[in-house]
């Protein structure tokens, strides 16, 4: 787990971001879109559309985008039990927090948490040490805090601090005690042949964003991360009207 390493990346990523002059949207596949940006959280057709100075509009769906900036404050995807939606970023690492639109309401009210591993949930108001000590178990000390009413839901910014310190530091102990190196695995192989075979067969809708979004899957596999809900959707949905619809869901059974 390069928890180290990939977490200073991605903070420093993400702390550059409020510094552009100008808001912008960044795809799944590293494309940097820059104007006014305007984001649709609503319904299934959540989405972004980025106006550009020659007045250009460009459309990207929840699924193709990975980060935008609008009005200095970062937001990105996060997939819910009800499915995704947009979240504006309100701490960063490996436990992450971010505000969310509670159903039935217009403003960022609700609370929810991250993992890196893709664990989530949301910040619970009932039910707090119970629910947050099982969440949290990776980390028995933290835990323990909770338990014992030293930290409570008021203290929700320290006990993200101290998790992921947690975390950190058990980093530090595993590297120092392995010399393990990840190599790619058997699912890196089936996600090339997925790629041959989406060139070699004739045009179709969504041919060019197919291929885009393998890339992208192919290079988080080769860097040992987690493939994100939304892109394993997002393929699977612009595969749909072709015989390749259940390539995506063999290889990832074929994973486990």
């Amino acid at each position: 787990m390069h928890i180290k390493h990939g977490f200073l990346l991605s903070a420093f990523f993400l702390l550059c971001l409020p510094a552009a002059a100008q808001d912008y949207v960044v795809t799944v596949t590293g494309d940097t879109l820059r104007g006014t940006v305007k984001a649709f959280n609503f319904g299934d057709g959540k989405k972004v559309i980025v106006t550009d100075a020659q007045k250009n509009k460009t459309t990207v769906p929840i699924f193709k985008t990975r980060v935008f900036l609008l009005k200095g404050e970062i937001f990105q995807p996060v997939r819910m039990e009800t499915g995704y939606q947009y979240m504006k970023l309100l701490k960063s690492g490996y436990l992450s927090l971010y505000a969310f639109v509670p159903a039935q309401q217009s403003s960022y009210d609700g609370r929810y948490l991250m993992k890196a591993d893709g664990q989530g949930m949301e910040v619970p108001n009932l039910s707090f040490k119970k629910m947050m000590g099982n969440f949290l178990e990776g980390c028995p000390e933290v835990v323990a805090k909770i338990d014992d009413g030293e930290m409570g839901k008021r203290d929700l910014d320290k006990i993200i601090d101290e998790f992921n310190q947690c975390i950190l530091n058990h980093s530090y102990i595993r590297t120092a005690t392995s010399d393990k190196k990840v190599t790619p695995s058997k699912p890196t192989t089936e996600w090339d042949n997925l790629e041959e075979k989406i060139k070699a067969h004739a045009d179709f809708d969504g041919k060019v964003d197919a291929l885009e979004m393998v890339a992208e899957i192919k290079n988080k596999v080769k860097n040992s991360e987690k493939i994100p809900n939304f892109l394993v959707e997002g393929l699977s949905n612009t595969l749909a009207p072709t015989e390749l619809k259940d390539e995506v869901s063999k290889i990832l059974n074929n994973a486990h």
